[in-house]
């Protein structure tokens, strides 16, 4: 085998040298090239503070025409940021005159000729800078770019026409769906027709009769932040789409209308075979809050799916509210996982809170109703949330009365819970003493079970 010498000290030495010299050379390169970034940044910060203090009103065509002519090439870049700025500074008193001024003058038609015929960086800047300011020709000029080569200028088109929400744009959006380069997210495309489209839903309801499931689901989910009685027929015809994505955004757009047809529609999607579009179901019926929902959530509370199980006690608790006959019922006639999916519902609603509250004026009917409840509720075994409000709740009388209730119950290991509590070095010292001292209150035997006396 070829052995190979190990390299000498004095080769050593010259390679640290070497690599010391480069890091050091490196490093004063790096330190100019922030320092000639940092001064480039704090000039052209320095010229935008000097053109906003000429930009000020009253605002005119000739100011800015004239402000625009004089300034250098490679000034009118701060220009522009400081004419976006103040299209939303300039107050509401002086907003009207500002874009009016700025939409009749050079400089607005200037941006239309670059966003059709400049350079790509200099299209995308013009179709951005274009949202700032609502006028026709602009909207004109954006939706003719929806077909440029470019998907970066196709982006800036989309994102102006949402800011700027142009109902003019609507057909033209609609239309360039199917060939918008995909970079565009769908969230995009949906908020951008829905802000369009908001008050003239109607103008996307052609998009639910596509035969491509993508835009289907796009035009379903921007009629479910915009949708009027005027699309009813056309959702109530996609409840029934074979894509699941869409009858989920089908649902949760018929929660914005409460006629007849929207709650037969969620009927149906409430008994969904797709897991989610159930769950979204359940969510608009409790939403709308209608009494005609609230036996379709009560049977939905034995849904095999937790998450399904849990819209559907919200929807149970937006519809007939936080009541202890209701729990009563679903805890008679409804497997006990029902009852704890209800039961959990309401404590995340402040259920239990609202109890221990009303105990606050012991005399008062709302605090007899709130015992009753209470009793009812730790006789149904829902005391984990109790004991720690002996331990925990800000009022010390509250305190107290919950644990002469847990007192009184008669399953043997709420009371060890609550004398493990009444060790606990937080709990009240006159709370631990009516535990401790209590004697165990006696557990009624069933007499079929009772041994012979």
């Amino acid at each position: 085998m070829l052995e190979v010498s190990p390299p000498s000290l004095e080769y050593l030495e010259t390679a640290l040298i070497v690599l010391a010299v480069c890091n050091f050379v490196l490093g004063v390169g790096m330190f100019f090239l922030m320092q000639v970034r940092y001064s480039q940044n704090l000039a052209r910060g320095i010229r935008r503070l000097g053109y906003a203090s000429l930009i000020v009103p009253p605002y005119d065509v000739q100011s800015l025409e004239g402000l625009w002519a004089v300034a250098p090439r490679e000034d009118r870049e701060a220009i522009e940021e400081v004419l976006v700025g103040e299209s939303f500074f300039s107050g509401e008193e002086n907003r009207a005159g500002f874009l009016e001024a700025v939409t009749a003058s050079n400089i607005h038609a200037g941006w239309v000729r670059r966003l059709r015929k400049g350079r790509t960086l200099e299209r995308v800047r013009a179709a951005r800078t274009l949202g700032y300011f609502p006028d026709p020709r602009g909207v004109e000029a954006l939706t003719q770019a929806l077909r440029d080569r470019s998907p970066k200028v196709v982006l800036s088109s989309v994102l102006s026409l949402g800011r700027l929400k142009a109902r003019a744009a609507v057909p033209a959006l609609v239309e360039a769906l199917p060939r918008l380069p995909r970079i565009i997210p769908d969230i995009t495309l949906t908020a951008v027709l829905a802000s369009c489209a908001r008050g003239e839903p109607k103008s996307l309801a052609q998009l639910l009769k596509s035969p491509d499931n993508r835009l289907r689901h796009i035009g379903a989910w921007a009629l479910s932040d915009i949708a009027e009685a005027s699309v009813l027929p056309d959702l109530t015809a996609t409840a029934h789409d074979s894509y699941p994505e869409v009858r989920a955004k089908v649902a949760r757009a018929l929660a914005r209308i409460s006629d007849p047809p929207s709650l037969e529609a969620l009927a149906i999607l409430a008994r969904d075979p797709v897991w989610f579009v159930r769950l979204r179901a359940l969510h608009s019926l409790g939403d709308l809050g209608k009494p005609e929902g609230a036996g379709i959530a009560l049977a939905a509370l034995d849904d095999e799916v937790r998450e399904v199980s849990s819209r559907a006690a919200y929807a149970l608790r937006k519809i007939q509210s936080m009541k202890i006959d209701l729990a009563v019922e679903v805890l008679r006639t409804k497997p006990r996982s029902s009852f704890e999916t209800l039961i959990s519902e309401w404590e995340r609603a402040g259920f239990l809170d609202g109890l221990a509250h009303d105990l606050a004026d012991p005399s008062s009917a709302r605090a007899h109703s709130s015992r009753k409840s209470l009793g009812v509720l730790i006789a149904a075994g829902v005391t984990s949330a109790l004991e720690s409000f002996v331990l925990l709740y800000p009022d010390a009388e509250i305190r107290l009365q919950i644990a002469h209730l847990l007192l009184e119950a008669p399953q043997p290991q709420v009371r060890a819970q609550l004398v493990a509590l009444a060790q606990d070095s937080r709990c009240d010292p006159r709370i631990a003493r009516c535990i401790l001292d209590s004697e165990p209150v006696p557990v009624a035997q069933n007499p079929s079970q009772a041994g012979p006396s």
